[in-house]
């Protein structure tokens, strides 16, 4: 397992070519790994700020995040939104996991969904027609 920079930097990014915009971009991945976490659903939506993600990253950078021992999907959720918002530092990010499959007959449905934004950053009529996870 790699250090914690380490880690983040296998998350590359590039210059945004549209910094006087405000617009949204939206990132869907499947992440599989630690059994009692995974198989779930990342959806990543940000507003990027100076830099953007290069995708083609992510299929290394999951591969180390598969080899974390999470001890429950918030851990994990808490972690990937640490590790994006450090690296991509954009106006507004909203990270969602969804576990696929039950744990158990009671629970059938978990997910955990973080949000942030810079200081002093507000695009509310963007935000408000994006279409619900």
């Amino acid at each position: 397992m790699l250090e914690i920079f380490e880690r983040r930097n296998l998350i590359e990014t590039e210059a945004n070519p549209g910094i006087q915009f405000d617009y949204v971009v939206t990132l869907q991945s499947e992440l599989r790994g630690a059994p009692n976490v995974f198989p779930a659903r990342l959806s990543l939506r940000y507003v990027p700020d100076r830099l953007i993600l290069k995708p083609g990253c992510l299929a290394t950078y999951f591969q180390e995040i598969e080899t974390i021992d999470f001890v429950n999907l918030e851990q994990a959720a808490v972690l990937l939104m640490e590790d994006f918002n450090n690296e991509l530092v954009p106006r507004w990010i909203n990270m969602r996991i969804d576990k696929h499959t039950a744990d158990n007959g009671t629970v059938q449905h978990h997910e955990a969904t973080l949000e942030d934004r810079q200081p002093r950053w507000n695009n509310t009529r963007l935000i408000e027609r994006l279409e619900r996870f």
